[in-house]
């Protein structure tokens, strides 16, 4: 005696194959898209750092510049009040400026960020002297920047040729 059974709703396997291509596909599609919607959804630092770097100077000159731009993520005003490192006798904001024809170097007490602050090569920097050891390109340099009512930022700057 033999048992057999029928089923009524019978699913060809080439059919079962593109429900399963399907299915993966749409979960991909959905992964992708929670991955998104997380991303999207996670809020910016109130303090944003972009592109900290020191220049390369030539041997035997002990000091240099750091450049950066910090953005302001919050809705109020950030004052930057000073900066401070280990590897140097002393950092300050400083300001390039041409007065009367001549280049000159001002300092600056603090600054006040509404949106973005831009330290650039001929304008604000960060004036860096008594290098304690010669800086190597491509290595990295830690600087604290300082802010009115906030704990410090330490902000690796790495060492570059000036573009």
């Amino acid at each position: 005696m033999s048992l057999s059974v029928q089923y009524s709703h019978h699913i060809e396997f080439s059919n079962l194959k593109l429900i399963m291509n399907l299915f993966k596909t749409l979960s991909l599609v959905f992964v992708i898209c929670v991955g998104f919607l997380t991303a999207c959804s996670q809020p910016k630092p109130e303090i944003e750092i972009v592109d900290p770097w020191l220049r390369l100077m030539p041997e035997g000159v002990k000091s240099t510049a750091g450049f950066v731009t910090i953005k302001n993520n919050t809705d109020s005003p950030i004052v930057l009040k000073d900066v401070s490192l280990d590897w140097a006798k002393y950092a300050m904001l400083h300001e390039s400026k041409v007065v009367d024809g001549m280049a000159k170097m001002q300092h600056l007490d603090e600054l006040v960020i509404d949106n973005e602050l831009v330290f650039q090569p001929g304008a604000k920097h960060i004036m860096i002297m008594g290098v304690n050891e010669p800086l190597v390109e491509g290595n990295s340099y830690n600087i604290r920047l300082h802010f009115k009512d906030r704990e410090p930022l330490e902000v690796a700057f790495k060492v570059r040729q000036a573009n």
